[in-house]
């Protein structure tokens, strides 16, 4: 092929019958597919040509796959290249070291090479999906008047196409998320972040049905207070005195990740943190993923409606946490956002620790932010009123000229950055 001609997948394997018969199934679909049986070669193809996917065999005499899978993510100019990894063993220690190079999904050969493809099919037109599962701030509205835009508590799930799962705060939501991961899954591996351990983020946790199974493995992540460890601030709300079964009866592998401010490689996403202004100590993620960017800004208050550095006025004041903010999700895809009030309401919440929506557009146009999507819903605030809001919104961006979109949080929805 020539060095301008497109590559959808890069087959690596020592086996010239596989590489040939897998190659084959995915011609047929249409994909333009290049085969190495040397793994020695691999890095210096990659610098002339740069693949969709790359699948990886495991064991191979020269370069194995999980040290090539390094090697790519490591580089920046490769570091966006799916990687899958097959192989002959079926070993959990073998998929772990997998996952932890880079791979988003782990194929093994005892199955035919059609579902080797269609694994390999399914990943190259599955794009990051955003699904909200819990929309509301602060306290469960189920009812009539929240019935369209929901009443569970916050928990958004973020697939990224692979093997594992993203869910971004435990609210009374991920208990339905559970139960519909059951029904779809043998086997789950999933991440939680949490933004901090107000009830509302974390109630949902003990009805998580996947974390009762042993065959599931789960990491939590969030921010540790000094004196308290990550895993005893979620086991106390499980203690006899407020639920019958403690933390410790999860059957599930459950790992705690503490984090801080700061940058992070995990497995084939990066994550970056900032403290919030709210309440205890809170986060923001950001989870970057093959060019795409997704800001989760939930339970923050911005200080004032400045959201740029002045020009020209020297002594105008500006607030530093603003602005920090505005870097923090500029030029994201998505951003779901704590829009807890409107403008009349926050007058007499000041220091609750939440914003209202127009400030929240203040700073997700100044960050140009491609796709604002308003969260953790006042608990007072019915469908109708979610309504007026999203129309007033979408008003002020029109009045402004700009093109971002803006959109209301709804329980059980579906967007794509």
């Amino acid at each position: 092929m020539s060095k301008s001609t497109p590559i959808d997948v890069l087959i690596v394997d020592d086996s010239p019958f596989f590489t040939d018969s897998v190659g084959h199934f995915l011609r047929e679909h249409e994909l333009a597919v290049a085969t190495i049986n040397d793994s020695s070669k691999v890095m210096d193809f990659l610098s002339e040509k740069k693949p969709e996917l790359l699948l990886l065999d495991i064991m191979m005499p020269e370069v194995d796959g999980i040290s090539l899978c390094r090697m790519v993510k490591k580089n920046e100019n490769l570091r966006d290249i799916r990687i899958v990894i097959f192989s002959s063993k079926t070993f959990e220690t073998d998929k772990e070291l997998a996952y932890q190079a880079g791979a988003e999904a782990f194929i093994t050969k005892d199955v035919s090479v059609e579902e080797i493809g269609n694994q390999v099919l399914k990943l190259l037109r599955e794009g990051m999906k955003i699904k909200f599962w819990g929309t509301r701030g602060s306290i469960p509205t189920p009812g009539p008047k929240t019935v369209g835009y929901g009443g569970n508590t916050p928990c958004v799930e973020v697939n990224l196409g692979g093997d594992f799962l993203l869910i971004l705060d435990a609210g009374s939501g991920i208990r339905e998320l559970g139960n519909r991961l059951l029904e779809n899954r043998n086997k789950i591996r999933g991440h939680i972040f949490l933004s901090h351990f107000h009830w509302d983020h974390i109630q949902g946790l003990p009805f998580f049905a996947p974390a009762y199974s042993p065959e599931n493995q789960f990491t939590i992540y969030g921010c540790e207070d000094r004196q308290v460890k990550l895993g005893k601030l979620l086991s106390d709300q499980m203690e006899s005195v407020y639920f019958p079964v403690p933390l410790r009866r999860f059957g599930a592998s459950i790992q705690f990740f503490p984090l801080d401010e700061g940058s992070y490689e995990i497995e084939s996403f990066r994550l970056k943190t900032v403290f919030l202004n709210h309440p205890s100590k809170t986060l923001g993620y950001r989870i970057t993923h093959r060019q795409k960017s997704i800001g989760y800004i939930t339970d923050n208050e911005f200080i004032t409606n400045f959201t740029e550095r002045p020009r020209g006025v020297p002594n105008e004041r500006f607030d530093e946490y603003n602005l920090k903010i505005i870097e923090f999700i500029r030029n994201a895809d998505v951003v779901i956002i704590d829009a807890q009030y409107t403008r009349e309401e926050y007058q007499s919440k000041k220091g609750w620790g939440h914003s209202h929506y127009e400030t929240v557009l203040d700073i997700t146009l100044a960050a140009n932010v491609k796709k604002c999507v308003l969260f953790h819903h006042d608990p007072a605030h019915t469908d109708d009123d979610m309504e007026k809001i999203l129309s007033h919104c979408r008003a002020i961006v029109d009045q402004r000229g700009k093109k971002m979109e803006c959109m209301v949080a709804k329980e059980g929805s579906e967007i794509e950055p």
